[in-house]
């Protein structure tokens, strides 16, 4: 301090008023410019306020989830939402997100500002224009602290490794598995502590129960004709998992009547079973086939996003492998392809959304699917 006094005592022995305060002018603008700079900079010190604020606030609880326990206070309202599983929740709570992540990062944008063009499935449900924050597993971090969140929601997965980080910015709650059976009821009560919407939540798991006894009428008359089902995750014939019924859609498609084919072998506590093209006809007791098909490759081709890219997005799931599964002889001796029964869906709306709403779309595809073909 004393030697910047000693810098600046010279310019204070001018007599000039005027050049005085032009001296202090300068000084402030200076030294504001340099705080402007400091706020909008990522530092960890920034991120650190921001959560000791939160863990200041009033009406705190304490949320469980699977990577440990999160402290919440007030109510959020910033949310962000890493990944489509996590989107179903929040939105089936009412809830609208300020940033989102995607599995299929393709839309360049800085924000998603036509929701219904650029997020599968559920964009015609946000009303906001969420922050474009990326892939899910790897969400951008500069991004995630200018938006500055009061909650952060993700899947353990890729995130995990990230957690403190995360939750230096905003309080953080990671789920994992969410593909097993009850466990999105689990990470939505978990979910809706957090942002004080525990009646909405009971109320949300009712309303799948009552649209679960819905279906199971309406497609009785199928389930009688044909009751076993056989659910297959494909890109390729070299790479084919059953999905068995201790899953998420085991618990949707038993919910309305079906059985599910399991192999011969089937680890009663792993979700799928990876399988070998030769295993098919172990598996010909299957009345239905759905493949649920899956691509990656979009990953890498991030564009302007319109309905038709969308639509591309969404086709390219299970083009590979309904092509492969037409050509292929093993494939085509089951009964159900003889008989027309087999249906091409994709991985991303029956395994990757795992929620309520997700689940109301597959209801209505099944309806779609086996009322129109009988």
């Amino acid at each position: 301090m004393n030697r910047f006094w000693v810098l600046l005592r010279p310019l204070f022995s001018i007599p000039d008023a005027w050049c005085l305060r032009r001296i202090l002018k300068l000084l402030s603008l200076g030294l504001g410019a340099a705080l402007l700079v400091v706020a909008c900079s990522p530092s960890d010190s920034q991120i650190s306020d921001r959560a000791t604020a939160n863990l200041n606030g009033t009406n705190c609880r304490m949320v469980e989830h699977d990577v440990g326990e999160t402290q919440v206070c007030g109510q959020p309202k910033q949310i962000v939402a890493l990944g489509p599983h996590i989107l179903d929740l929040l939105l089936s709570l009412d809830m609208q997100p300020a940033g989102y992540a995607e599995v299929f990062p393709f839309h360049g944008g800085d924000s998603f500002n036509n929701p219904s063009a650029q997020i599968p499935y559920l964009g015609n449900r946000v009303t906001t224009q969420p922050v474009n924050l990326g892939d899910r597993s790897n969400p951008s971090l500069e991004s995630l602290t200018r938006l500055q969140p009061d909650l952060i929601l993700g899947e353990a997965g890729g995130l995990r490794q990230n957690y403190d980080m995360l939750s230096k910015i905003a309080p953080t709650l990671l789920w994992e598995k969410r593909t097993a059976k009850g466990k999105w009821q689990e990470n939505l009560r978990q979910l809706a502590a957090a942002i004080g919407q525990e009646d909405r939540a009971e109320a949300v798991i009712a309303e799948y129960n009552q649209q679960i006894a819905a279906a199971r009428d309406q497609l009785a008359p199928v389930v009688a004709k044909y009751p076993q089902v056989l659910l297959l995750g494909a890109n390729q014939l070299v790479d084919i998992r059953v999905v068995n019924d201790s899953s998420y859609l085991g618990e949707v498609l038993e919910g309305v009547g079906f059985e599910l084919v399991s192999p011969p072998a089937q680890n009663k506590s792993e979700l799928t079973t990876a399988i070998s093209l030769e295993t098919l006809p172990q598996l010909n007791d299957a009345d239905l086939i759905f493949i649920l098909g899956y691509e990656t490759s979009v990953r890498d081709q991030q564009q302007k996003a319109t309905n038709a890219v969308l639509n591309r997005v969404i086709d390219q799931q299970t083009a590979a492998i309904q092509q492969e599964w037409q050509n292929n002889a093993i494939a085509q001796s089951l009964k159900a392809s003889q008989e027309d029964r087999v249906f091409f869906v994709t991985y991303y709306l029956w395994n990757g959304l795992n929620g309520p709403l997700g689940a109301q779309l597959i209801l209505d595809e099944l309806r779609q699917l086996l009322l129109s073909s009988g």
